[in-house]
């Protein structure tokens, strides 16, 4: 049996949880919390899953009571912790894959941190950006012609622009091929918000970011938001669409269903991917790193201007 654990039994962690009793492998599953609450809650929902090869699970409370040897991990805590837990696990044990959350991290030196420490341990890790295993991205990206101009846009309201900003990012990037932007802040409202995650904050407003080749990706994100609701992609003549919430895109006018999968129904897949092949879909660390590290800084240099705290070095969003 192979042996993986779910660090973080929170709402995303129990969602990873399900997905690994879906797999198709024979896995020991440890989950690691500090909250007998959430490893309730996450116990709960994984046994409505009905596993498909033999599983096993166990709770523990510690890394130090995690195996000591194991081929795949899922990190799924709040960003704060994440650098400290990444480095106390590669102390403490041997692993051979690692998941990490976004957003990865709240200050930018742990990127470096925890990419030298990867390398040191020869762990591969993936950043769980999962549109790039959807298949209606998969038919948009065959269809795109990166040679002309890229507009995307995803307008709505208060849709969590810190949370989720780095999904659209990796998903822009993804489309065009490109693996550098510069981020435009100054449309972003002056107001800090407190986000639904303890701890973390959220802003509102518009972030505009354009890629070396001129291709553009407009994020607006509104309390009271007045225009159209929209998500689409513009590449030439032709247009694209997107309704995920109702499980549909359009291309040309022409509408495609497709059900945008939950993560318990992802990592199952994932999960297996990783473990036969020693790959997945997922953006590589390296890349994601890459992609985060542009973000983080002009979101820390804008929360910071609102705040007046210019030697702050810590952007606390999850």
């Amino acid at each position: 049996m192979y042996k993986v654990a779910v660090i973080g039994a929170g709402q995303l962690g129990s969602r990873h949880l399900q997905g690994l009793k879906g797999a198709e492998s024979p896995l020991s599953i440890t989950v690691m919390d500090n909250s007998k609450e959430s490893m309730q809650a996450s116990n709960e929902r994984y046994e409505t899953i009905t596993a498909v090869r033999e599983k096993t699970i166990e709770y523990v409370t510690s890394i130090q009571e995690l195996p000591k040897e194991l081929d795949l991990v899922i990190i799924a805590t709040g960003s704060r912790p994440r650098a400290a837990i990444v480095k106390s696990l590669l102390e403490y044990a041997s692993v051979r894959y690692l998941v990490l959350e976004k957003v990865l991290f709240p200050v930018l030196n742990e990127y470096e941190e925890i990419e030298s420490v990867l390398r040191a341990k020869q762990v591969r890790c993936w950043v769980n950006c999962p549109r790039r295993m959807f298949g209606m991205y998969k038919q948009i990206k065959e269809t795109i012609d990166i040679s002309k101009p890229i507009y995307m846009t995803n307008a709505d309201e208060d849709w969590g622009l810190c949370c989720n900003a780095i999904h659209m990012i990796d998903l822009f990037l993804y489309l065009t091929e490109e693996t550098s932007y510069t981020v435009e802040t100054r449309l972003l409202n002056e107001k800090i918000e407190d986000s639904k995650r303890g701890g973390y904050i959220e802003m509102t407003g518009t972030l505009r970011i354009t890629s070396p080749k001129g291709n553009e990706l407009t994020l607006i994100s509104e309390k009271d938001f007045k225009g159209e609701k929209h998500f689409m992609v513009e590449n030439g003549d032709n247009m694209y669409i997107i309704f995920e919430g109702e499980g549909s895109w359009y291309y040309q006018n022409q509408k495609s269903d497709y059900a945008i999968p939950y993560q318990s129904q992802l990592t199952g897949i994932l999960s297996d991917e990783i473990l036969k092949t020693g790959g997945c879909s997922l953006t590589p660390y390296l890349l994601s790193s890459l992609y985060h590290k542009p973000f983080i800084e002009a979101l820390l240099a804008k929360y910071n201007e609102i705040k007046g705290t210019p030697d702050n070095k810590l952007l606390p969003i999850t």
